[in-house]
Formats: C-alpha cells, structure tokens, sequence
C-alpha cells in the first residue's frame, strides 16, 4: 500500500496530526500493521466521557479497517 497515493489529502493531513508520515512510496505489511497500533492506541487514550473517543474513531476508523485489510 502507497500511503501518498492510495489515501486521500484529508486522510493523510489526519495521520501526520499522531505522527505517522505519509510517503509516496510502497510500505510492508509490517509498517501497516505497526501504524495500526498506532491509530488504536491514539483512538483508545481518547476521553470517552466528552466524545472524543467517538471523534477520533470517526477520522481514523476508515483508514485503520483499510490499513488492517492491507496487512494481510
């Protein structure tokens, strides 16, 4: 998976806000699966009580349900 080509502006702008730098290049199934904890680690510290958990999943659950279809 190319994440500079297969994920759109907005997606990619979303994973550079928790550190996860999209380039135009082809990534292992290991650095996917990796940038999967990631996301479930950032989406999880969210505070549940104010909703932020709900928005967080909202921007990153597409791209972590793309990013585990492609680790396989």
């Amino acid at each position: 998976m190319n994440l500079g080509t297969d994920l759109p502006r907005k997606k990619q702008e979303a994973l550079q806000e928790i550190g996860i730098k999209s380039e135009n290049r082809e990534y292992s199934k290991e650095e996917l699966k990796s940038f999967s904890n990631i996301i479930g680690e950032h989406i999880y510290s969210q505070s549940s009580k104010n909703g932020d958990m709900k928005k967080a999943f909202d921007i990153y659950g597409d791209i972590l349900t793309t990013f585990v279809r492609n680790e396989k």
